[in-house]
């Protein structure tokens, strides 16, 4: 599978801005079955500098800053992405066959620089900590023998099946007891919850941040810029080995996701974030996505 991927994020102000700096993750990463074959993004105004790192994450990061006046900014980020190698079946796994507080203990006991590395994803990060509650609401999904993949994809039907998506419900700072209350939330929420309730148990699991082919339904088109942002959860199977899961869409991750970026939760890979120095009273934002199969992946 090979996708094009384009989002572009546009800004009108009421009134002008003196100067913007911006950070962006949405490169699509190198690694895990997935290949990013071309990238680029384009600022307007032109920047007066920009510059790209890797961060802690080992994410590709693309910095700028505009130092003239401007009452729009177009941040756009093209790529192509080959997820054709993404592995996709994990029940040949050790976490597959085994009852999961065995596979944990093996982990926290493990000396492996890949285990040792991963034991950070079991720690609290500024949007996600572990709690009483999250441990309560992860107990439920953990009948006696489960395994780790099977507590996985438990707790990912019952956040698909009990919590209502709704983008009016939660905004990018609610916090997830304030979900856990509401029963209701996007993306961002779910994966944050199901994070909170993994580490609350002690499974090191991390923020994914990426896009997801949509399709539209039977006998209609698909709109072009109707795609959007997406966000799941990885969780640590051991073996440096990472499995993708979808809480919001009840599924294990397939060659129709392509990642950005990978932290500890929202905070760490926001997609695009910064700051503007204005006295502008009125901002618009219109963001635009488009997944796109190319030709010669289309069955």
């Amino acid at each position: 599978m090979r996708y094009q991927v384009t989002h572009r994020t546009n800004y009108t102000y009421d009134r002008p801005v003196e100067s913007s700096y911006g950070q962006v993750h949405q490169f699509p990463i190198d690694g895990e079955g997935q290949s990013c074959l071309q990238r680029s993004v384009s600022v307007s105004p032109q920047p007066d500098q920009v510059r790209e790192r890797t961060d802690f994450f080992g994410n590709q990061v693309f910095f700028y800053s505009i130092h003239q006046n401007h009452h729009e900014l177009d941040v756009l980020s093209e790529s192509l992405v080959d997820t054709s190698q993404r592995i996709t079946d994990f029940g040949h796994t050790v976490a597959a066959s085994q009852d999961w507080q065995t596979t944990l203990d093996a982990l926290a006991s493990s000396d492996h620089p890949d285990d040792v590395s991963a034991s950070q994803f079991r720690l609290d990060s500024p949007r996600v900590a572990a709690s009483d509650r999250l441990q309560e609401f992860a107990q439920d999904c953990l009948p006696p023998k489960s395994s780790l993949l099977d507590v996985t994809t438990r707790l990912a039907h019952v956040i698909f099946s009990e919590f209502e998506f709704s983008p009016e419900a939660t905004d990018v700072s609610t916090p997830i007891d304030e979900v856990l209350e509401k029963r209701a939330g996007v993306c961002q929420d779910f994966a944050h919850l199901m994070i909170g309730a993994l580490r609350s148990i002690g499974v090191a699991a991390r923020y994914v941040s990426g896009y997801l082919e949509t399709q539209p339904p039977p006998g209609q088109p698909k709109l072009a810029g109707a795609d959007q942002s997406h966000a799941w959860v990885d969780v640590y199977l051991g073996g440096n080995l990472w499995m993708g899961v979808d809480p919001t869409n009840d599924q294990l991750i397939s060659k129709r996701y392509v990642t950005t970026a990978r932290g500890r939760d929202y905070s760490d890979i926001t997609p695009l974030k910064g700051i503007v120095f204005t006295n502008a009273t009125e901002t618009e934002m219109l963001v635009s996505v488009d997944v796109i199969p190319m030709p010669e992946s289309v069955s």
